[in-house]
């Protein structure tokens, strides 16, 4: 069988597993441009169940592992307005142990890393792209070390993919108003595998369980109050959203604070570029959507290959089928969770009717909530 080679260029998190989900193919020989990730001590990521498999099968992790804490429930507290509302959901409504598994980026990249460096299937290369040439046949690229020729360039690159400017694939972004802060708190009421979303006017407050008493933080509000923060006034913030459920809070004196943007590219491949993660989509903090749309492209990706082993990767058919089978899945989160997060970050009416309709429904309809959990944690396979 002819082999084919496949250049993958990001070394993140999402690059890493698809250089090692790729790898299990017999025809294709990997690639990977980059160099070790470094992630900050206290971001983590809520990787859904339907999507924890991966990293079953590629680490052998164990949903049990001390550095992952289960999200069995979530509660969203909505202060928009004078009355308090509360929505509860608990993962046994949709017959599952939990929503989630929240990891450190900086564990699950060491994992990946390491895993790498074993894989013979896979060349590790911390070389600089410096140019791409792409067409119908192959794809060359111009590198610190030399120039490359591939089947397929995968942009896994992030937000600023290099390999989406140098392929020429158009997208959108749009920067939003407020900031993101990221940071980690200890609290003495213990969390119990919950996570607490609170909705205030042009703000939006979430804890998600690192372990018993601790809890991983996002926070979302007005740039003009979150950029240069001190941590006196953070600590002062979360303590009045969340002292009520978790108790005593102290921040931790690290925090990362970035801009809040949505990207979607208009396509996800041109000739034998290809996009996935965050080269192709970027979106707002919420409901734990971003690294598992990621995984998505992944799994979609590796499951066309499956169905056509004797194809070359970078062909038309192959690609465009990855291109058809995403798309809307991606467009459809992109536009929901945009309607989510204006819907949480503005008050005017119009946004208001639909957040008082959207909990009214919740509170009233176990199908509609079920529908609505299920969707979140599908997975296309």
């Amino acid at each position: 069988m002819q082999k084919y080679n496949i250049a993958i260029v990001g070394s993140g998190i999402i690059g890493m597993t698809l250089a090692l989900q790729l790898s299990t193919i017999n025809h294709i020989n990997i690639t990977l441009f980059g160099k070790k990730p470094k992630y900050s001590e206290f971001k983590t990521t809520a990787i859904l169940a339907t999507s924890f498999d991966i990293y079953k099968r590629l680490l052998d992790l164990n949903k049990s592992h001390p550095q992952i804490s289960k999200l069995k429930k979530f509660k969203i507290i909505d202060e928009l307005k004078t009355k308090k509302k509360i929505i509860d959901f608990d993962a046994r409504e949709i017959n599952l142990d939990s929503f989630a598994y929240n990891i450190r980026d900086n564990f699950l990249a060491d994992r990946l890393h390491k895993e790498i460096k074993n894989n013979d299937s896979i060349i590790f290369k911390n070389e600089f792209i410096e140019g791409l040439e792409d067409n119908l046949s192959k794809t060359t690229l111009n590198t610190s070390d030399g120039v490359k020729e591939f089947d397929l360039v995968i942009g896994a690159d992030g937000r600023n993919s290099i390999i989406r400017e140098l392929a020429a694939i158009n997208y959108s972004k749009k920067t939003y108003k407020e900031s993101i802060l990221v940071t980690e708190i200890n609290h003495s009421i213990p969390n119990n595998n919950t996570s607490f979303e609170i909705h205030r006017n042009g703000s939006l407050l979430t804890s998600v369980p690192t372990s018993d008493k601790d809890s991983a933080i996002v926070m979302i509000d007005h740039s003009q109050k979150i950029d240069g923060i001190d941590i006196d006034d953070l600590n002062a913030i979360i303590s009045e959203g969340l002292s009520t459920y978790l108790g005593d809070t102290i921040v931790s004196n690290k925090y990362s604070i970035l801009p809040s943007v949505t990207i979607n590219a208009e396509k996800l491949y041109r000739n034998r570029v290809m996009l996935v993660g965050e080269s192709a989509h970027v979106i707002p903090p919420i409901g734990a959507q971003g690294l598992n749309l990621g995984l998505r492209d992944i799994m979609t990706f590796y499951n066309i290959l499956l169905n056509n082993e004797a194809k070359d990767p970078g062909s038309k058919t192959i690609l465009s089928s990855y291109n058809n089978m995403r798309w809307f899945d991606i467009y459809k989160r992109y536009k929901s969770v945009n309607l989510l997060y204006q819907s949480m970050m503005n008050n005017n009416a119009g946004y208001s009717a639909i957040r008082n309709i959207g909990f009214l429904t919740l509170n009233k309809s176990r199908r509609i909530r079920n529908m609505l959990l299920s969707e979140g944690l599908s997975f296309n396979k």
